[in-house]
């Protein structure tokens, strides 16, 4: 839930300030001493907080500057370059069945609210009688591709605002989809790993040494039988020896495949808790809707605190 609030609150298009609309339309309904002694307030907090989030989110990516796969360091990163699917794993959407790299997508009963509205009605906007499953997002990871260079994206606990969106009918349903395609422009800010082709270091190496003893050790049985060479049942230090000699080479053998396996680069979460994006706009295109919708949330606090202190001296 505390996703899909950050979510509404930085999102693109005027759904993001439905709230201010609904906390208006309400106040009409309740009368003045409601709303300016709720209502208000509560637009107030709503404004500084799209602000605080927006302003956030703007400044963390006007100050982070555009790496290239090939040469980024590792640590927090921001990307751009084209969406594509592993080759070997492609993603579908549940309910269209649509070839896609990520998807979110919900369904909910046609009431006569969703009739009047006349539009596709976002998760936020419905009641629990009305919404028939929690929005489903996908979790498989993707491809970056920047040039030459692939980078995996794990989307679990990102920000993503696709930038295709598709609702029907079904009965007394309504289904709904968003998506980002393949080929699309994708934009990415978060925590840049890399797996492989790096020999782990000595303690490393002894640590796997050593939970490779503790694996053998839980199987008494095939202990005895590869390393028990005077059948008396007990592993002698002599014989102890072999055992630790024989871990030693598997543990090396692991590492030298590890060492040889080419490194790949992967985008995840930020473990600092920096926001997570993910996007299709260009690098500028993204700062400059932060910076928008930041001053957009800020006007809307202003106007408020304005509203609450002409309406408190109008009553006085």
């Amino acid at each position: 839930m505390q996703q899909w609030l950050s979510w509404q609150w930085t999102r693109n298009g005027w759904m993001a300030f439905g709230l201010y609309l609904l906390l208006a339309v309400a106040g009409l309904k309740l009368g003045l001493p409601v709303f300016r002694q709720l209502l208000l307030p509560a637009m107030l907090a709503c404004g500084l907080i799209g602000w605080w989030l927006n302003y956030r989110r703007y400044r963390l990516i006007a100050d982070t500057p555009t790496a290239h796969a090939a040469s980024a360091a590792l640590g927090h990163v921001e990307l751009y370059g084209v969406a594509a699917n592993h080759e070997s794993a492609v993603n579908y959407s549940p309910f269209s069945g649509r070839r896609c790299v990520w998807y979110r997508c919900w369904r909910y009963h046609n009431d006569r609210r969703s009739a009047l509205s006349g539009r596709t009605l976002d998760p936020l906007t419905l009641d629990s009688g009305s919404l028939l499953s929690v929005p489903e997002c996908s979790d498989q990871s993707f491809v970056l591709q920047d040039g030459k260079q692939a980078v995996i994206i794990h989307p679990e606990g990102a920000e993503v605002q696709p930038p295709h969106r598709e609702s029907w009918q079904e009965g007394n349903e309504t289904l709904v989809e968003e998506w980002i395609d393949e080929g699309d422009p994708l934009y990415v800010l978060g925590q840049l790993h890399s797996h492989g082709g790096v020999r782990p270091d000595q303690q490393a190496f002894r640590q796997d040494v050593g939970a490779k003893l503790s694996e053998w050790k839980q199987d008494q049985p095939a202990l005895l039988h590869r390393f028990d060479l005077d059948g008396n049942g007990q592993i002698n230090e002599q014989e102890w020896q072999l055992v630790r000699a024989a871990a030693e080479r598997e543990v090396r053998q692991l590492h030298q495949q590890l060492a040889s396996t080419p490194p790949t680069l992967h985008v995840r979460k930020p473990e600092d808790g920096k926001p997570y994006l993910i996007n299709t706009l260009t690098p500028q295109g993204v700062a400059v809707s932060y910076r928008w919708r930041a001053w957009l949330h800020a006007l809307a606090a202003l106007m408020s605190f304005l509203l609450w202190l002409h309406l408190g001296a109008a009553g006085s």
